[in-house]
This record gives C-alpha cells, sequence and structure tokens, in this order.
C-alpha cells in the first residue's frame, strides 16, 4: 500500500502519548504507514508502552531538557510538534525543539497550533500567536 509519506520515511510524533499525538500516531498507522517508520518521542518514555507495541519506536524528549530533542529527532524526515499544556512555557519549549530539528537536518516539521489565534480571546491562544 502506498502511504502518503513514502515506504521509508521516518516520522517523529512529540507528545504522542498525549490526546492529539495518540490519534495522529493511529491515523498514520490506519494510512498503511509501517509502524517502524513512525517514532513517538514523548517525555515519559514508560507511559508509551502501548505504542511500543504497536511496533512504534519509542525515543525521550522532553521539551525543557534541549539534550534530549537532538537524538529523538535523529534521522526523522517529519516532524509533527505538539506543544506541551505548560502555560509561560511554549516559546521556549519551542524554540529548544524546532532548534534541535534543524540541527538533526529534519526536512519539514509541521506545529500544531490553535484555532482561530489572532482573535481568540482564550489566555492559552495568546502564546501561539
Amino acid at each position: 500500500m502506498s502511504t502518503p509519506n513514502g515506504p521509508d520515511q521516518k516520522i517523529v510524533i512529540t507528545a504522542a502519548t498525549g490526546r492529539l499525538g495518540r490519534l495522529v500516531v493511529a491515523e498514520l498507522l490506519n494510512q498503511g504507514l509501517p509502524a517502524g517508520n513512525i517514532a513517538a518521542a514523548v517525555r515519559s518514555p514508560q507511559t508509551a508502552a502501548s505504542l511500543a507495541e504497536l511496533g512504534v519506536e519509542i525515543r525521550n524528549a522532553d521539551y525543557t531538557e534541549p539534550q534530549t530533542l537532538g537524538p529523538a529527532f535523529a534521522g526523522a524526515d517529519r516532524l509533527l510538534l505538539i506543544p506541551s499544556a505548560e502555560y509561560g512555557q511554549r516559546f521556549p519549549q519551542m524554540k529548544n525543539a524546532i532548534d534541535a530539528a534543524v540541527k538533526a537536518n529534519v526536512s519539514q516539521i509541521a506545529y500544531t497550533s490553535f484555532v482561530n489565534t489572532p482573535v481568540s480571546t482564550l489566555r492559552l491562544a495568546d502564546e501561539h500567536k
């Protein structure tokens, strides 16, 4: 089966044990991407046992520990960057992640933002502006 990402592309999903991250991993598998082409970059690898059982590679990645990000993103062709829910920390955390992705030569980075960011009155939206 042909997948939209190619047969030998490595996709790294950050926050893969969260609600959105798990849905993304499940959809990639549903679309036919082999589990070996997916890496789940998570802050607590022990919480990713169910993903590992599917054949997904588990990598330690903590946005507040930049030294973990380079190895987590190594060999990735694509990176889905799902921010943490820590208010007040998104900009420095995402800067750490993007800097690490650039150093790891990730060719495509996708960032999950916030709906209607420019006009939202929710405090969390401010961090996505």
